[in-house]
C-alpha cells in the first residue's frame, strides 16, 4: 500500500516525531510511505537537525516548495495562514490521480488539503487528531487576546472546521479520552484510539543518581507560556532547580520569561536548554527526578517520553498520556488550572524520594508497552480497516 502522511508543517514539537516515525514504521511493515508537507518549517534547517533521528531517511514532498511570497497569517492568529485555505487547490496540483491508496491527515490545519486531494484526485483520508482541535485551541490560545471580541463567531467557525475535518474522512483517530468525547458529539464517523510512543530506556536509573529538579520541554509560544514553573519554584525549597528545554516562538516570550525570573530572584535556579534532540531528551530524563507538563494536551508526548526514562510524571487529567497511567501509582494528574493541586503533588515527589522512585519505576515499566514499533503496527491495523471502505 502507498500511504501519504499529510501535515501542514514539520514545526517543532510532536509533528516531526509523529510523521517521521509513522513513515519509518509503516515502511518496515512493507508499505511505501511519504510525508506530504504544505510548507517548509520556519526554523528550517534547525528543525531538520533537531529531529534528525525521526526524519532521516523519510521521503518528504512539499506542496509549496518554499513559503509563498503572497502568504500571510490571518490577523491575530499564530497558527493559521492563507496557505492553509489555498492548499485546497494547490495540493491536488502536486499529486497524480490516486497516487496514494490513503492519506493520514494530521490535525485540522491539513483539512483543506485533504478535501482537495479527495475531491480532485480521488484520495481517501483518515483524520488524525493527535494535536488539539480548533474548538479547544481557540479558547486556550486566543481567549486572552483581542480576538475575544470575535469569540462567538470564531467558535462557530472552529466548530464548523472540526465537523468539516470529520465529514470527509473515512474515520478519525484520537489520542486521548477528552477529544474522543468531544468528537463523538460532532460526528457519526468511526473514532479509533491510538496512543503515541517513545523510546523506553533499557534500564531504570535509581533516584540516588538523579538531580532534584523539575524538567519541562515543549514549544513555548502563545497559549503555552512557562511562567507557571516560576510560580512553582517560588513555593519550593531553594535547592530545587528548573530545567526548561524547547523552541521559543516568538523570541519575546523567552525574553519576558527571563525578565520575570530575574524579578522573582529565581534566575539562578533556572536553566534554559534550548531545542532538544532525541539523545538530549533521553539524557535529561535519565538524570532528573520529575517531569511536569502544565497544560492539558490532546496527548502530551513529552510525558510518555519522560516516563519511558523513569521520571515521575505530572500532567493535567484528561490529557491523552494520562490515560496510559494510574493516578497516584505511576504519576499524578491534577485538574487543569488547579495550581494548588499541582504544587501539592510536586511537593510530595520531592519530600518522599523512596515513594517517588517506586512511582518512577512503575511509570517506566508501563511506558515500555508504548514503543514506536507497536505504534506503527496499531496504525497499520487502522489503515487496513478503512482502506477498502
Amino acid at each position: 500500500m502507498k500511504i501519504g502522511i499529510l501535515i501542514d508543517e514539520l514545526a517543532p514539537g510532536s509533528a516531526p516525531k509523529v510523521v517521521g516515525q509513522a513513515c519509518k514504521g509503516l515502511e518496515k511493515l512493507g508499505h511505501s510511505c511519504e510525508a506530504l508537507v504544505l510548507v517548509p518549517a520556519k526554523q528550517g534547517a534547525q528543525v531538520l537537525s533537531t529531529y534528525a533521528s525521526h526524519l532521516s531517511g523519510v521521503k518528504i514532498k512539499y506542496v509549496f516548495a518554499a513559503k509563498p511570497w503572497w502568504d500571510f497569517k490571518l490577523p491575530g492568529f499564530a497558527f493559521f495562514s492563507l496557505h492553509h485555505i489555498l492548499s485546497f487547490f494547490a495540493s491536488p496540483l502536486a499529486l497524480k490521480r490516486k497516487e496514494y491508496d490513503i492519506i493520514i491527515a494530521n490535525a485540522q490545519s491539513a483539512v483543506f488539503a485533504a478535501w482537495g486531494m479527495k475531491l480532485f484526485k480521488g484520495l481517501p483520508y483518515i483524520f488524525y487528531i493527535h494535536c488539539d482541535p480548533y474548538t479547544y485551541t481557540l479558547k486556550r490560545t486566543y481567549f486572552k487576546t483581542w480576538l475575544v471580541i470575535l469569540y462567538p463567531f470564531l467558535y462557530v467557525l472552529a466548530l464548523f472546521m472540526d465537523k468539516l475535518a470529520c465529514a470527509g474522512a473515512r474515520a478519525a483517530i484520537v489520542s486521548g479520552r477528552v477529544h474522543k468525547e468531544r468528537f463523538a458529539k460532532l460526528t457519526k464517523k468511526p473514532l479509533e484510539g491510538l496512543a503515541l510512543a517513545c523510546f523506553p530506556a533499557q534500564e531504570f536509573v535509581p533516584y540516588s543518581r538523579r538531580e532534584k529538579a523539575i524538567l519541562a520541554f515543549d514549544r513555548w509560544d502563545i497559549g503555552n507560556n512557562p511562567e507557571i514553573f516560576l510560580r512553582l519554584l517560588q513555593c519550593l525549597d531553594s535547592s530545587i532547580k528548573l530545567k526548561l528545554g524547547g523552541f521559543w516562538h516568538p523570541e519575546k516570550i523567552k525574553e519576558d520569561f527571563l525578565r520575570l525570573a530575574k524579578k522573582m530572584n529565581l534566575e539562578n535556579r533556572v536553566e534554559l536548554l534550548g531545542p532538544l534532540n532525541e539523545e538530549m531528551i533521553r539524557s535529561l530524563c535519565l538524570k532528573t527526578m520529575l517531569h511536569v507538563h502544565a497544560n492539558e494536551e490532546a496527548f502530551g508526548m513529552q510525558t510518555l517520553e519522560a516516563a519511558g526514562c523513569g521520571c515521575c510524571i505530572i500532567i493535567p487529567a484528561g490529557s491523552g498520556s494520562a490515560d496510559l497511567f494510574q493516578h497516584g501509582v505511576e504519576g499524578y494528574f491534577p485538574q487543569k488550572g488547579n495550581f494548588n493541586e499541582l504544587l501539592g503533588y510536586v511537593k510530595i515527589i520531592f519530600s518522599d524520594l523512596g515513594k517517588s522512585e517506586m512511582m518512577g519505576r512503575k511509570a517506566w515499566e508501563a511506558a515500555r508497552n508504548y514503543t514506536w514499533l507497536n505504534y506503527a503496527k496499531n496504525l497499520d491495523g487502522i489503515i487496513r480497516k478503512y482502506r477498502g471502505k
